[in-house]
């Protein structure tokens, strides 16, 4: 991903609009522009802030705000992919169980004498 189209999802990702894929292309890509993450600090500044300022009249930490919301993501991310790792590993054992308990079967009906072959 390049500077202009993550400058396109600086304002999707501070309303937590993206999805999975382009939250991992953005974090990836923000973590190591220094360009692209001071351009996500000012939308964020610009417009969490002003929100904020309108709700109360107490100091609020915009920085460290937005650094909870980068960690956030990134734990959404793994959690996302820890979950996918874990579907596929749930599916493969259950096909082999299946796999082993129809080979258990049949050697069952084997010696049982109700296959002949």
């Amino acid at each position: 991903m390049n500077c202009r189209e993550v400058e396109k999802l600086v304002v999707p990702y501070i309303k937590d609009e993206l999805t999975i894929d382009e939250l991992d292309d953005f974090l990836e890509h923000v973590e190591d522009c220094d360009n692209c993450m001071e351009e996500l600090e000012i939308h964020y500044m610009v417009d969490v802030g002003l929100r904020k300022l309108d709700q109360d009249d107490t100091v609020y930490d915009i920085v460290g705000d937005l650094q909870r919301k980068l960690e956030s993501s990134a734990f959404r991310l793994q959690r996302f992919f820890t979950m996918q790792i874990t579907k596929y590993a749930i599916g493969t054992l259950s096909s082999m169980a299946l796999l082993v308990m129809i080979l258990l079967q049949l050697r069952i009906w084997h010696q049982t004498g109700f296959l002949f072959f």
